[in-house]
């Protein structure tokens, strides 16, 4: 005979599957997830996969995927960071407010940049939009500038024919020039066309841009364009204070990213990148007595909102000599 209880059990699926030990259980693997999240701890592929549930096959598959390649799961996006003591480590963050919808699946697929079309060239998007003052007490407000850096970008070979490929293009190197034409405020030399390079490093960029729009605190958008240029600081070569959106044709940059990498062992000192705090005066972003200093640590990436001021410090290079000094990328990513 079946009771009344038994036949409510018989006809609720859901409340069979849905039971509180398991929701409880949910809240607690969230829990563990947002304390990640906040934390930046690094976890292992093996542990992410026993944290989040993922059987033997989800996880032999995280394993054959590149460094930088991110997933969402619920409101995280989970990304790999590189290698430590030959065990891939995954970092978790919260997912921005409009997120990319990434999944896994058994193919990776490349988010899709494209050029701004001609209709659209002469157009302006001012990134981020002019802060509205409150009151004239507002001014005084200081705002730390974002930023993060990630070390060990590219692998071990991938560095060396960098570097192997840089020195055979040293004859292409031209001065630097800047908008204004002043030439004492830019001392170095660049490679504007490195192709082959400039594509590497911006995929892995763009495998990374849910992390990066949630640790900038930025809305998430579909890049019109992205640049990269290749430049080379040998001695006494220096970039005075600037921001990389300060002008017309540069408005609808939103963030940079720096790459460096040079020969070890190490032959120059400087070159630091000091990043500005901001505040306010007369309605415009100027910077603040407050900086950080990134160091450029070799196969490390820093990334930041293109509206920061910055600087680069005098390299020193006692050789002279072209594959001693400080090289790094510089790339753009516009809106």
């Amino acid at each position: 005979m079946v009771t009344k209880e038994k036949a409510i059990q018989k006809s609720s699926p859901i409340k069979q599957k849905f039971s509180p030990i398991k929701i409880d259980a949910l809240l607690k693997r969230l829990d563990l997830v947002k304390h990640l999240a906040e934390s930046d701890y690094w976890i292992t592929t093996e542990e992410l996969g026993a944290l989040l549930d993922f059987d033997a096959s989800l996880l032999e598959w995280l394993n054959q995927q590149e460094p930088l390649y991110s997933f969402s799961w619920r409101n995280f996006i989970v990304t790999q960071q590189g290698y430590q003591n030959h065990a891939r480590m995954w970092a978790i963050a919260d997912q921005p407010q409009k997120p990319r919808q990434v999944s896994i699946a058994p193919e990776r697929k490349q988010p899709l940049i494209q050029p701004v079309s001609n209709s659209e060239a002469g157009r302006i998007a001012i990134v981020p939009e002019p802060l509205k003052l409150k009151s004239e007490k507002d001014e005084g407000e200081v705002f730390p500038s974002s930023y993060f850096v990630l070390e060990n970008f590219l692998s071990p070979q991938e560095l060396t024919r960098f570097l192997q490929y840089t020195q055979s293009q040293a004859a292409k190197f031209v001065p630097a020039t800047i908008s204004t034409q002043d030439v004492d405020y830019r001392r170095t030399k660049v490679l504007h066309d490195f192709p082959e390079f400039s594509q590497l490093l911006i995929n892995r960029m763009m495998a990374i841009a849910p992390q990066v729009v949630s640790r900038l605190g930025i809305q998430n958008f579909t890049p019109s364009s992205i640049e990269a240029q290749l430049t080379m600081n040998n001695d006494g070569n220096y970039y005075k204070i600037h921001n990389d959106n300060g002008s017309s044709d540069t408005a609808n940059r939103v963030w940079t990213f720096v790459y460096y990498f040079h020969r070890e062992p190490k032959a120059f000192t400087g070159g630091e990148l000091l990043l500005y705090d901001s505040k306010i005066e007369n309605n415009f972003y100027v910077a603040a007595k407050s900086y950080k200093t990134i160091q450029p640590k070799n196969n490390s990436v820093a990334v930041f909102l293109s509206r920061c001021l910055h600087e680069v410090l005098p390299v020193s290079c006692p050789s002279k000599q072209f594959l001693d000094s400080r090289f790094a990328v510089t790339g753009w990513v516009r809106n």
